[in-house]
């Protein structure tokens, strides 16, 4: 019975492993320094835990396409904020508003998302991303 315990309490331990790890701070990752703006199509989208992610594929002036990475807040919070699962398509178009990320990647968080040109969610203090 005891050994059953022991077992039971660290397959539970090793099963938050993986969520604890893959959440981080804003700091650890973006600088706050450096707010940016990308416009473009949405080409991927992923409601997880514990932040959601997007990506956007952003035409320079030479007519190159680089794709962002857009980290957002859970997905109880997008829900709460107003912003539904399926509301945004691929290929519909979006402007991101957030800070890049400190490596230079193209990586961003995000804390204002418009699509098709209509706010549709907005990032505020106690949203706990």
């Amino acid at each position: 019975m005891k050994l059953s315990l022991i077992f039971l309490a660290l397959g539970l331990s090793l099963a938050t492993v993986g969520s604890a790890l893959a959440h981080h701070s804003f700091a650890a990752e973006f600088d706050g320094n450096k707010p940016i703006r990308i416009q473009g199509t949405l080409s991927k989208i992923e409601w997880t835990n514990p932040h959601s992610w997007f990506w956007v594929d952003v035409k320079d002036d030479a007519g190159n396409t680089a794709t962002w990475g857009c980290e957002g807040a859970s997905p109880s919070v997008l829900t709460r904020k107003g912003f539904q699962k399926g509301e945004a398509k691929l290929g519909d178009q979006l402007v991101v508003d957030g800070y890049a990320a400190k490596d230079g990647s193209h990586l961003m968080n995000s804390r204002r998302i418009y699509l098709n040109g209509k706010l549709i969610f907005e990032q505020t203090e106690g949203d706990g991303q």
